[in-house]
Order: structure tokens, then C-alpha cells, then sequence
């Protein structure tokens, strides 16, 4: 479960912008020329909520001023009165600039333009295509991703469906570890999904069926997506100081479990406090308390040894190494760290 090395991040992130470089005016998304029979919605949350509330799937359709196939989609596929149909019927539709959401993009595995991804309204994946659609093609897309949804279907029926290529309708659902929790109080965060907070900031329960272990520790997930997001980058997720309240750490000399009702983010990271008290004095000094027992007061170690200089770490690029924590400025130094110390005694 190791986070995504930083150059083929970059690689794809390179890959979505595509020639952003080359004259991109603005990161507005009324750049892109809008078709005047889709009502789309441009914001993720809301749009959610909305696909909830009502029953519809959520298709999100990553765009970009730049991306010629993109335009192309925007004046022939959207306006067809087939598409419009049954977007209305059956799906909200919302339109996300790629370079704006570039993490969203990266984290249902895109690499080019245009893209369109269907979920439901608990945020599993039903459908994913990289690349033009034409009008025909695109309503084949929703319609499959409604039959992936039917409860008639399920993933064996799909895997013989006929799709186009790199299109993917119906992933199978994740296994969860073979050795999940057997008591409530053994899963971490009592059970809440730690990508629901970090990502949303909601208190979402996560369901038995989608469990994984990372040191030592079990934690449940919402849902396939966030389930597949944590796996990916494990470190971005679980909270921050091994789940302790550092308010109660450094100003009362005790430690204190965390509790998530009372979950705080600084710098992307998650902060567990023991009381709504603990929480206020956090968010009024993060940077003091979010050190608390962090190796050389927060700074990067690698940088110490190796330059005797003092550089700021950042607790998104963390580890563990036998019960001490350490912060690095970036992936790269944190990586030439781990690979002078033993594999078996460092947890990110």
C-alpha cells in the first residue's frame, strides 16, 4: 500500500493538463463552450447530495478549455436529443474543469481528456471512458452504467457486456482483508470512514464489507471508491499523531485518545481532538500543537543529516519509524530517508 511514486503523479497530472501551458486563459469553467440542453451542475458536493436525494446517477464529465475532443463532445454529443433524454431521467450531470480538479481526476485513475466517469449515489463506480464519444457511443456509456446499477445486474453479468475499448462498466466490488475486526470497538475512528473525513469532512459510517488493515490498525470505508483511495495512499488518511489529541498531549502532559466527532485538518492532515474545547484551541494554533511528538521539532531528519540545515517538514509527508514520527518537506526527501532505514521498522 504504497502512495503513488511523485514522478508518475506528475507524469499524469502533466498528462490531464495536456498544452495547458499553451495559452490557457483562466481556470473559470464557462471557458468551455456549454451545451445549451444540459443543465450541468459544477459543484461536486451539491451535485452528490443532489444524485442522492433523488435516486439519479452522478455523471461527472472531466473538461478542458484546451481539449479539441473536449469541444467536439460539447457541440455534437451533448446536445443529441438521446443523451438529453435520459440525463434527465436518470442522471445529474456535472462538468468539472480537469486542471482545477486535478486531484479528483487523478483519483479515479484518469490520465487524458476527455474523460466521463458515472457513480451512484454512494460513490461507487459504474462506468469510466477516456477519450471521445460520440452521441450514439456516449448514450451507450449511461445506458450501461443504469443496467451495471439495475439490482438484477451484478458483476459477473456485466464482465461478458459488450463496451467499447478502455471503457470499464461495473468493477467488481473490492474484497475486504481476510482477517477484518470481530468487535466494533477494535475498528479505528468507531467506525467512521477516515476518507469521508478527510475528503468531505463528514462523519460517513463505512460499511463491514470494505475493511483494511494499515499498522496494526482497522478501518472501514464508505464505499469501493473511498475503499480503493485509501489503499492508494493510506498515509493521507489515518490520523495524524497515531490518533492521540496533541492539544491534551502538550498542555495537559497526558495522553488522550481522539475522537472524530472532534476531527481537525491542517495542512491535509487529520487532527483527532478529545473535546470540542480541544478542537477550538487547535484550529487557534495548529502549527503548535500539530508538532507535538514529532522527531526534531517537526524539522526534515534526511535534511539535518545530510546538510545540517533545519527545513520544515509538512505532516501530509509523514512516517513512523519504531514508535518515533517524522516529517519531510516533500515525497522525494521522505523516500531517500526510507531507503537508508530498515523496511520493517517504518510505517508511513
Amino acid at each position: 500500500m504504497t502512495p503513488q511514486r511523485p514522478l508518475m503523479r506528475l507524469a499524469r497530472l502533466a498528462a490531464l493538463a495536456c498544452i495547458a501551458a499553451a495559452g490557457v486563459p483562466s481556470s473559470r469553467g464557462d471557458d468551455v463552450p456549454s451545451g445549451e440542453a444540459l443543465a450541468w451542475r459544477e459543484d461536486y458536493g451539491a451535485a452528490l447530495e443532489e444524485a442522492r436525494t433523488s435516486g439519479r446517477l452522478l455523471w461527472i464529465q472531466f473538461t478542458g478549455p484546451w481539449c479539441p475532443n473536449c469541444v467536439r463532445m460539447e457541440q455534437d454529443s451533448f446536445p443529441s436529443p438521446a443523451v438529453v433524454a435520459r440525463t434527465k431521467s436518470e442522471f445529474v450531470p456535472l462538468r468539472l474543469r480537469a486542471d482545477v480538479h486535478q486531484e479528483m481526476a487523478l483519483d479515479f485513475n484518469l490520465s487524458g481528456l476527455p474523460a466521463s466517469v458515472i457513480v451512484d449515489p454512494d460513490r461507487n463506480v459504474l462506468a469510466v471512458h477516456q477519450g471521445y464519444l460520440g452521441p450514439d457511443d456516449l448514450d451507450g456509456l449511461l445506458g450501461r452504467a443504469v443496467a451495471a446499477h439495475a439490482p438484477r445486474h451484478n458483476p459477473e453479468d456485466l464482465a461478458d457486456a459488450p463496451r467499447r475499448a478502455g471503457e470499464l462498466v461495473g468493477p467488481p466490488r473490492p474484497k475486504a482483508v481476510e482477517t477484518p475486526a470481530k468487535k466494533e470497538e477494535d475498528v479505528e475512528l468507531a467506525g467512521f470512514c477516515p476518507v469521508s473525513l478527510v475528503a468531505e469532512k463528514k462523519l460517513i459510517q463505512g460499511q463491514a464489507e470494505y475493511v483494511v488493515e494499515h499498522g496494526g490498525r482497522v478501518y472501514r470505508f464508505a464505499n469501493a471508491l473511498t475503499f480503493n483511495l485509501f489503499r492508494r495512499d493510506p498515509e493521507r488518511y489515518v490520523p495524524a499523531n497515531d490518533g492521540r489529541c496533541p492539544v491534551e498531549q502538550l498542555d495537559a502532559g497526558r495522553e488522550a485518545q481522539g475522537d472524530p466527532r472532534f476531527g481537525a485538518l491542517y495542512r491535509g492532515r487529520l487532527y483527532l481532538c478529545a473535546s470540542k474545547d480541544d478542537r477550538s484551541r487547535f484550529v487557534q494554533d495548529p502549527e503548535r500543537y500539530a508538532a507535538v511528538g514529532v522527531e526534531a521539532g517537526g524539522n526534515c531528519p534526511h535534511c539535518l543529516a545530510e546538510r545540517g540545515e533545519a527545513v520544515p517538514g509538512d505532516p501530509r509527508y509523514s512516517l513512523s519509524e519504531e514508535g518515533r514520527r517524522f516529517w519531510f518537506p516533500d515525497e522525494a526527501h521522505r523516500d531517500a530517508f526510507m531507503s537508508l532505514a530498515p523496511s520493517d521498522t517504518i510505517r508511513r
